[in-house]
């Protein structure tokens, strides 16, 4: 199993709050988001990582130094992160598992994701259906519509940021990936690659995770959110040790 972790973006407008840093190095209990995933993806066996890289790649190589490989992606500032994959496409052999490096997730989200078997699993959460950024629409296990411009009613939970490609399908991905890129998409989202299967009857799965805590860290509303819920675990952990009623977490 492989793991390739999206990091080229900028994120300004987290740029109070990461002091004008690359998103993956803001610290969440005193750790980057970005050597957060990488120890958890250790934990679970998964040592073949690689961080592509942009904006102020040095920092992040600072960051995590021998622990995984890196690529770089020169035009990060005109092109998105289908671009960034597509330097990578050598890793898109076998079972690979692929992530924006701007998330906080419990670790039992990957555990779930390396349980899937199907050809390819995009992460789910049914709870966020009103705050929603990215939005899916299910039939069954199916995703069969997506997009921001979902309206609530239309739309039955929320992209998590992490997705399964199994060995069965790499292949096909890679095919449709250099595709796009030969089409002139580098400005594309990575995850259009899968969504360009969907209309053409090919079934791209979900997986529900409602229940686990995960958010991404776009803007400082995300950024609360994540200290809200550091604050609430926190005060439930410290509750059950001196054998008092826990306080129910903040979500």
């Amino acid at each position: 199993m492989k793991a390739i972790i999206m990091a080229a973006g900028v994120g300004s407008r987290l740029s109070e709050i990461s002091s004008g840093k690359p998103k993956c190095l803001i610290k969440a209990a005193g750790e980057t988001l970005i050597k957060r995933i990488v120890r958890v993806c250790s934990s679970r066996g998964i040592d073949d990582v690689t961080v592509i890289t942009g904006y102020e790649k040095d920092l992040i190589h600072e960051e995590l130094g021998q622990a995984v490989e890196f690529a770089y992606n020169p035009f990060y500032p005109v092109t998105n992160s289908i671009s960034s994959l597509w330097l990578t496409r050598e890793k898109l052999k076998g079972d690979v598992i692929l992530m924006n490096a701007d998330l906080f997730f419990e670790p039992s989200l990957l555990d779930a994701l390396l349980r899937q078997r199907k050809s390819v699993v995009m992460l789910s959460d049914s709870t966020r259906i009103k705050t929603a950024d990215y939005r899916f629409c299910f039939k069954g296990d199916q995703i069969t519509h997506y997009g921001k411009h979902l309206s609530n009613s239309q739309t039955d939970g929320e992209y998590v940021g992490m997705a399964r490609i199994d060995s069965s399908f790499t292949e096909r991905f890679l095919t449709r990936l250099e595709n796009m890129i030969e089409q002139g998409r580098t400005n594309s989202w990575w995850e259009e690659v899968l969504y360009s299967f969907i209309p053409q009857g090919v079934p791209i799965y979900h997986h529900d995770v409602a229940g686990t805590f995960w958010t991404e860290i776009d803007d400082p509303k995300d950024y609360d959110r994540l200290q809200a819920w550091l604050r609430g675990r926190t005060s439930s952990i410290t509750s059950s040790a001196i054998g008092t009623s826990p306080m129910p977490a903040i979500r």
